[in-house]
């Protein structure tokens, strides 16, 4: 097993995050995890977006929220 820092950059803050990374999680199952919202945030891994249904690799992974208004 794995361990991922995961950086969540939200209302302007950051906070960082250690996650065990089990064989087979999807983002969507990391979101789940860590109490996230998959429609508010989108997961950046080595700088580029990923899809929710992606596979969770090790590496940089960065979670920003989206804040939108109308």
């Amino acid at each position: 097993m794995t361990a991922l820092n995961v950086r969540i950059l939200a209302d302007g803050s950051v906070s960082e995050r250690s996650v065990d990374l089990k064989g087979g999680l999807t983002y969507e199952g990391l979101f789940e995890l860590l109490k996230i919202n998959p429609e508010t945030v989108v997961a950046l891994w080595e700088g580029h977006p990923v899809p929710a249904d992606e596979l969770v690799e090790s590496g940089r992974l960065e979670i920003v929220r989206i804040v939108s208004s109308g």
